[in-house]
């Protein structure tokens, strides 16, 4: 069986560091929601890896994501979401920004009342952008500005929903804004909270509800070279007497019980059903310290309509109580990974071996050899 990764990447800030310059700095990652700045001047400020981050919506409905700092001297800009008028002001000298970054104006930067100063190029001391996307509501960056284009990192899994979303699915993705929003802040790292979702081992004990609406030997394992995670082969999402949800038109009608449970590495959860789809995206904070932010969204305006909120209230609940039944695994792994009797374990070859997967994506970013236990 394959040795797991040691407890130092898991307990210390310096390989926590290390996996910010070699996976999360070097590809695409996902950092949040687009639809949460849906209007101009909405700001959302958020800790990434260490990192202040900003996403701002400009004037020009442009979204971006900035460093979430003045170039003056370093003050962080925005420490609250909210909606911004024309600029944005820095807290501590007053330097103020346009929605695009751009710096607009300099307040006494050349004595008292003078807003000029010679030699000092505006130009060249606006807001530090970061490279950026959005894809189906969801945004990712990129930190060093070196990976590949984002259509081509995308493009497997895009692909590969087609077949049950078809082509039209992501534009009928539809957020309530009332029973959609699932957040946690859990003290584990990162990688334990991505490898909880990658595999159905755990039903049966953490998760009885779950288990039994998606029971774990109707559970598969696919691997594929940026995302891995489960299948359901007999996902029951309609209960009682209610009005079903609406379905993606496309949705083959023979696999409406089929639902899958991927992670787009490093750090994107996704659940994707018949009559609704989820995302949660996994925040690093700290080497012990991890928000999660989840989403569901639901197929078509009729579907976010009161008629149906019976029925994403009860939706939304249970997701709440499943994610809410993982945090007290993550954390308890976590804890685990202080004690000298432990370094890694192992993971078993058929009900782990996507997570097994994942440490070895993992170890290979990092240069680790990982072992092999008998």
């Amino acid at each position: 069986m394959q040795k797991g990764l040691p407890n130092r990447f898991y307990t210390t800030r310096e390989d926590f560091l290390l996996e910010r310059e070699r996976i999360f700095s070097s590809m695409w990652t996902c950092i949040g929601f687009a639809s949460d700045t849906a209007e101009p001047g909405d700001a959302f400020p958020l800790e990434f890896m260490e990192l202040p981050l900003l996403i701002l919506r400009g004037e020009d409905h442009q979204l971006r994501v900035f460093h979430n700092v003045c170039p003056h001297r370093g003050h962080i800009l925005v420490s609250e979401p909210g909606r911004m008028k024309k600029m944005l002001r820095c807290p501590y000298h007053s330097w103020t920004f346009q929605l695009d970054g751009k710096l607009a104006n300099t307040p006494h930067i050349g004595g008292v009342g003078v807003r000029e100063l010679e030699n000092f190029d505006p130009t060249c001391h606006g807001m530090r952008e970061i490279r950026s996307e959005v894809w189906n509501d969801l945004v990712f960056i990129n930190l060093d500005g070196e990976a590949e284009p984002f259509s081509q990192f995308i493009q497997p899994l895009d692909e590969r929903w087609k077949q049950f979303w078809g082509t039209n699915g992501p534009g009928m993705l539809k957020r309530s804004g009332i029973d959609d929003r699932i957040d946690f802040e859990l003290e584990t790292n990162w990688k334990l909270a991505v490898e909880n979702y990658l595999e159905a081992y755990h039903l049966p004990t953490i998760h009885p509800a779950l288990n039994r609406v998606s029971p774990v030997k109707d559970h598969e394992i696919f691997i594929e070279e940026r995302f891995a995670g489960q299948i359901s082969l007999n996902y029951q999402f309609r209960s009682g007497n209610a009005e079903p949800l609406p379905l993606f038109p496309e949705w083959p009608l023979d696999q409406l019980n089929y639902a899958e449970y991927p992670v787009l590495y490093p750090n994107t959860l996704f659940g994707l059903q018949a009559d609704h789809f989820y995302v949660m995206v996994i925040l690093p904070l700290r080497f012990d310290l991890t928000r999660e932010e989840a989403r569901i969204y639901r197929v078509g305006e009729e579907s976010v309509g009161d008629s149906f909120s019976s029925q994403r209230s009860a939706q939304h609940e249970f997701w709440r109580s499943v994610f809410q039944e993982d945090v007290g695994a993550v954390t308890g792994m976590q804890k685990g990974r202080a004690s000298i009797g432990f370094d890694g374990g192992v993971l078993t070859p058929v009900m782990e071996s996507a997570t097994a997967a994942f440490h070895h994506w993992t170890a290979n970013k990092l240069d680790y050899e990982l072992g092999v236990s008998n």
